[in-house]
């Protein structure tokens, strides 16, 4: 049996971070709380969610229940919620979402027919930092417009962000400290959209970022609030 509680705008942030990576997933709920996993058709980003028991307004799981649904159905009851309603979520062989006198009940897909990542793969990173607000990140990559890919690159322990055409070239240097060997450099192609849709939950919290050679993903993982986790990987292009 599941009866969990969520406050809606952290419900909205968990839908609007999963769809922007998949439309399908399976929230993976025990008496640790909920993890889902999702990946992209290509495979150029996923995202993990974490939310512990301490995320929820009330969290009764007492056994594993792994649901396979489509979030759009799961989307429909909050499009008219206010940020001060209470989403409550239940399953005992049939999943439903109740607010405000509503029940939606959610038609499970089958799990073998959603793609099932177990847990995220594991890569040799050779830097780690910290961006103080997610916000740079997106302001950046909105400044970039249509333009497609950008660089990052990795240089006597700073990072550069910047476009390829060096007649209109948008470059960002973050002001941050560089956790990386003295004589590590390196630079990555990225496409744009991947990155932004992948962060697309984040609001103004820190932004943890972690990477490594030519063919490492870019590790990005952020808190927006007490109990709840992101994190996503991305894809450089080779």
């Amino acid at each position: 049996m599941l009866e969990a509680t969520i406050k809606v705008p952290l419900m909205k942030n968990i839908l609007k971070g999963l769809q922007s990576v998949s439309e399908d997933c399976i929230l993976d709920f025990n008496t640790n709380g909920l993890t889902v996993h999702v990946v992209d058709s290509i495979r150029a980003k996923m995202l993990r969610l974490r939310v512990s028991p301490e995320g929820f307004e009330t969290y009764v799981c007492d056994e594993r229940h792994r649901l396979a649904v489509q979030l759009s159905k799961v989307k429909d009851i909050t499009k008219s919620l206010s940020a001060s309603d209470q989403l409550q979520l239940h399953y005992d062989g049939q999943f439903s979402l109740v607010a405000n006198d509503m029940k939606r009940v959610v038609r499970l897909k089958r799990l073998e027919l959603v793609f099932d990542l177990p847990q995220m793969p594991s890569f040799e990173y050779e830097y780690n930092t910290t961006i103080e607000k997610s916000k740079e990140v997106r302001d950046y990559l909105k400044t970039l417009d249509k333009i497609p890919v950008f660089q990052v690159q990795i240089e006597e322990e700073n990072m550069i962000w910047r476009t390829l055409d060096r007649d209109e070239q948008i470059t960002w240097t973050p002001n941050l400290e560089l956790e990386c060997d003295e004589e590590f450099n390196n630079i990555q192609l990225f496409t744009t959209n991947q990155v932004l849709d992948l962060i697309s939950a984040t609001s103004k919290e820190p932004l943890l970022l972690r990477g490594g050679d030519s063919s490492c993903p870019m590790e990005f993982s952020w808190t927006p609030t007490t109990g709840v986790e992101y994190t996503g990987l991305v894809a450089p292009r080779l």
